[in-house]
């Protein structure tokens, strides 16, 4: 084969005759950094400097070069940096000013920028101490680009002296002043924000204070009544901050797990003070107090504490026994005795449920008085999703907290009932009359179930207020932990029929399910930032019983899990005790050999993350 049958052929008709080799430089065209007005507003090339440029010239139109626009340039840098740091400066100063108790000047100031006013009138009305022409003056020197890339990473990093949109735009439902109430804070917007936060998610679902009479009491700073105390406000703050993102609520900074302690520990010092004395708040207190510990995974101090509070409570006569102090009750003002008798069966409610999550008898007798079946001042408390009510339009809605207050309390008498059968009397049954016994109490709790108001029942077409939805959760919870004891009997599955067995893994298993799908509800209305702290134990207790069931169960019951893993994720970002709950699932995973469906190891994944990025 010759070297021309090795050649391809050619694609067009080279020129004749010798081609010159000489070497020649190819001249780049030349690249214009910035366009003139014209050429930006119009989006066409530009052919740059000197003015006027070729398409100017073509439509004779003013070709003006405006470097001051182009943000890659010194001059513009200078520029924006000056814009940011005037306005940063009115944003603090406009937050200072809201946050102020002269109710007169707050007023002004939303007047104002309600007027659609310029923005340096608003300036002027919040004293700015920044100078908007003298911010973008060209003669403040701006340093090297290093610098301003320092200046904005530290400012970046120190994400408690920076001001986010969210706290700006942040207006608590209650207005409540710092002082005199804390030493921890002068604050008056961040004791405001935390006290709307307790109201909405924590204390509809578990209720020790009179709301209205506490919130009354605070406003009007008067140390000197029983229904708001300092030591009552530090422990309220406390278990608020564990619903909060605010930096100011972390003790210290950075450290989720931080989040109320420096009111918890203001709180202890106040308790110490009070050297035992029996009162109203200071039970009240002590209940929020053990509340705390147990957030904190510290269950046997959260127990001494709530033990103290249930001491307090008998001596001041709260409860059927001891009788001393009943006749207190008789002389009591009408608003004192529904007060009372609110932190009487809150008491008396967490006391059961400390008491059967440690497996023993409640070992209290009831309150001396029912709550109210009727009471018109706490029908009128409606309820809002704060800080999401911010951004978004709500329906205000009943909170429903006498209603939710009197089915709390008719579950709990026959919770405590069947605290006594599982802790006392099981030990001198035989395994018949012990499923007997536990059959009965499941159909007395079906009972109260099928008997609730119909303004309690679930509607998946509207968003339910969550102190419902808790309720439920409770109920189901309640159910788990009755068919978990039976269970996990030594003589359950060796004496009694497979049908027996197989009914009670199904009924455990049906409640962790009715339990993910209140959360579920709740998940799609509310979120996952502010979760009730209620709900933290009946999701770790239906994680650990679909957890068994997942190599053998439908989609159904996989999606089920999933959604509770995603809540205790969102739990161990606040709680301390949700972490350890987290560490056991897996631990349990591995040792039974369970492969978790691929959705739930994603959420496990992010437990890293910011908040902001996946909740």
């Amino acid at each position: 084969m010759t070297s021309e049958e090795h050649c391809l052929p050619a694609l067009a008709p080279g020129p004749r005759g010798p081609v010159n080799n000489q070497p020649f430089t190819l001249m780049k065209p030349r690249k214009n950094s910035t366009a003139c007005q014209p050429c930006k507003q119009a989006k066409r090339k530009c052919s740059g400097r000197p003015a006027p440029c070729k398409a100017c010239q073509n439509t004779d139109a003013e070709c003006v070069f405006d470097e001051t626009l182009d943000l890659r340039r010194k001059v513009a840098a200078r520029r924006t940096l000056g814009e940011l740091e005037y306005y940063r400066g009115l944003l603090f100063s406009l937050l200072e000013s809201l946050r102020s108790s002269d109710q007169d000047k707050v007023n002004h100031i939303l007047n104002t920028i309600r007027s659609g006013t310029f923005l340096s009138n608003i300036a002027t009305v919040v004293d700015a101490s920044a100078d908007l022409s003298h911010a973008i003056s060209e003669n403040r020197p701006l340093g090297n680009a290093e610098d301003a890339i320092a200046q904005q990473e530290r400012l970046a990093a120190d994400a408690n002296s920076r001001i986010t949109l969210e706290k700006l735009c942040d207006i608590p439902i209650f207005q409540m002043p710092a002082k005199p109430w804390t030493a921890v804070t002068e604050d008056d917007h961040l004791v405001s924000h935390l006290i709307s936060l307790y109201f909405t998610w924590h204390h509809p679902s578990s209720q020790i204070v009179d709301q209205k009479m506490f919130l009354r009491h605070m406003r009007e700073g008067d140390k000197t009544t029983e229904f708001c105390t300092p030591l009552l406000v530090n422990s309220m703050l406390a278990v608020a901050s564990t619903y909060s993102d605010f930096p100011e609520a972390f003790a210290i900074s950075g450290d989720v797990t931080s989040r109320g302690m420096h009111f918890f520990n203001e709180a202890e010092l106040l308790w110490k003070a009070e050297e035992g004395h029996p009162s109203l708040a200071n039970i009240q207190a002590l209940a929020l107090m053990s509340q705390m510990l147990k957030f904190k995974g510290k269950p046997n101090v959260s127990w001494l504490m709530l033990k103290q509070a249930v001491q307090l409570g008998q001596d001041l006569g709260l409860f059927q026994t001891p009788r001393t102090g009943h006749s207190k009750w008789k002389d009591s003002p009408a608003d004192v005795q529904s007060a009372r008798v609110i932190t009487a069966w809150g008491l008396f409610i967490l006391n059961s449920e400390m008491s059967l999550k440690s497996q023993k008898t409640a070992n209290l007798t009831p309150p001396i008085f029912k709550p109210r079946r009727e009471d018109s001042v706490n029908d009128e408390v409606v309820w809002i999703p704060y800080p999401s009510s911010n951004h978004s339009e709500y329906e205000k809605k009943p909170a429903l907290l006498r209603e939710i207050s009197i089915q709390a309390v008719d579950l709990t008498e026959l919770v405590v009932s069947m605290q006594d059968l599982l802790f006392d009397r099981a030990f001198d049954m035989d395994i018949g009359d012990l499923c007997r016994a536990v059959s009965a109490a499941y159909t007395r709790l079906e009972t109260w179930l099928r008997d609730l108001p119909g303004s309690l029942e679930i509607d998946k077409q509207v968003a339910q207020v969550p102190q419902i939805l808790s309720l439920y959760i409770g109920y189901h919870h309640v159910i788990l932990l009755l068919f978990d004891f039976l269970v996990s009997h030594d003589d359950f599955a060796r004496m009694s029929y497979p049908t027996q067995v197989n009914q009670a893994q199904f009924i455990r298993i049906q409640s962790a399910k009715r339990i993910a799908d209140c959360l579920l509800i709740y998940h799609e209305a509310y979120g996952l930032r502010q979760v009730p702290g209620q709900m933290l134990e009946p999701t770790n207790a239906s994680c650990l019983v679909l957890l068994t069931s997942l190599n053998d169960c439908d989609d159904d019951l996989k999606e089920a899990f999933v959604e509770l893993c995603r809540f205790m994720v969102s739990f161990s970002k606040r709680f301390s005790v949700a972490k350890n709950m987290l560490a056991n699932i897996e631990s349990k995973t591995g040792s039974l050999g369970i492969k978790l469906p691929p959705e739930a190891g994603a959420v496990f994944d992010h437990r890293d993350l910011e908040s902001s990025q996946w909740l």
